[in-house]
């Protein structure tokens, strides 16, 4: 045991590769914090006074387990604040070409009335989905990600929906400037879309690998 704290360290860190850069911090201020309490400890010689630094910190398991439940948590707080903008923005988009289309008043193609009608209350309905999943995952302290997972399943098909409303609003015209807020906004739901499932992919792969490397 010629560097107790140093073989702590490396162990607690190992526990937490599915964060690097919280593996190194933690890994830091762990070994800092051991070396000052053996540097303190002058009743007994150096390899001793590290020995008894690392036996009075705690098992690295159980502490590695504590600090990534902290970490994990403090993620998906962050992320339910990234599910309400989302779905904030995405609402926006959908009221600005709303708005467009009602300012220029463009309908639909006749034709195509009964089709947008049905695609609007499936809209409508996925919205709504991911809005309460949303909601309850922001508001529950267990089962997040699935209920986020729902969300962003519900919003990826609102997104969809009006994807196909636009291009039954856009089909049949010739390409003009006009075009520009509903693409626009389109391309914004998307973007909005992908920021929220990039995030919850993210969260769940840790999730998963802080499980591996803890059993």
């Amino acid at each position: 045991m010629s560097n107790a704290i140093a073989v702590y360290a490396d162990a607690l860190a190992r526990r937490l590769a599915f964060d690097p850069s919280l593996a190194r911090s933690v890994r830091q201020e762990v070994e800092d914090h051991l070396w000052e309490a053996a540097e303190a400890d002058a009743s007994v010689e150096p390899l001793e006074a590290q020995r008894r630094a690392v036996a009075n910190f705690g098992d690295p398991g159980i502490i590695a387990a504590q600090i990534a439940a902290a970490s994990l948590a403090g993620q998906a707080r962050k992320i339910g604040v990234t599910v309400m903008l989302v779905l904030a923005g995405v609402l926006v988009s959908m009221t600005m070409r709303v708005t467009w289309y009602d300012m220029t008043q463009w309908a639909l193609c006749e034709n195509a009335i009964e089709l947008g009608d049905r695609l609007g209350l499936i809209d409508r309905a996925a919205f709504l989905v991911a809005v309460t999943g949303g909601i309850a995952g922001w508001i529950s302290s267990s089962g997040r990600i699935r209920l986020w997972a729902i969300a962003a399943g519900g919003l990826l098909a609102s997104v969809a929906c009006d994807a196909l409303l636009t291009a039954l609003r856009l089909s049949g015209w010739e390409f003009s400037a006009d075009f520009l807020i509903p693409l626009f906004s389109m391309a914004l739901e998307v973007a909005f879309v992908g920021i929220l499932v990039f995030h919850l992919r993210r969260l769940a792969r840790r999730t998963n690998e802080m499980v591996l490397l803890q059993d």
